[in-house]
């Protein structure tokens, strides 16, 4: 059986990506602690992308201490921190809050399908209907991917990375 390589949806943050950002008018970042299959625990991030730094700091108020930062895009020192976590060579993956792909939900029932399958049996009380089977949807609150699971009689979020780690 072949290995299935972890699929991530989401935009790495790049140079590029950083110039834009400033050209839309969003300089405001929340860069935080994102853990992902295939990822080396400590060295990804996800960088939530803002316009007003209040919305950025009711972002902040909803992580654990130390997990995320702000970070002003117009501000040289924050910059330069950011992008040394982008040099070419460097360990860190720094992802922006935006999708890679129109069919990413899809593609990440199919690919963690059996996580998902193992999750349900080991970790939780949900008894899945056989007729109407489970469906699962995904969202992005505070940086994180929940994972949305529905019996059709039950439901439960749970941080995506808790199924797939």
């Amino acid at each position: 059986m072949p290995l299935i390589q972890p699929y991530n949806p989401f935009e790495p943050l790049t140079i590029e990506r950083i110039q834009q950002l400033l050209l839309i008018g969003q300089p405001i970042l929340v860069v935080q602690r994102f853990q992902w299959a295939g990822i080396i625990n400590g060295a990804g991030f996800m960088a939530t992308r803002y316009s007003y730094p209040e919305d950025a700091a009711d972002h902040l108020a909803h992580l654990l201490p130390n997990e995320g930062k702000l970070v002003d895009l117009l501000q040289a020192p924050q910059r330069d921190k950011l992008l040394a976590l982008l040099a070419p060579g460097s360990i860190y993956h720094v992802y922006v809050d935006s999708l890679k792909d129109k069919n990413w939900a899809k593609q990440m029932r199919q690919v963690y399908a059996e996580d998902v399958r193992k999750y349900i049996r080991s970790q939780t009380q949900l008894k899945p209907d056989r007729d109407a089977g489970v469906d699962v949807s995904f969202n992005l609150r505070y940086g994180r991917v929940m994972a949305c699971i529905d019996t059709g009689t039950q439901r439960l979020e749970v941080p995506f990375y808790d199924i797939i780690k």
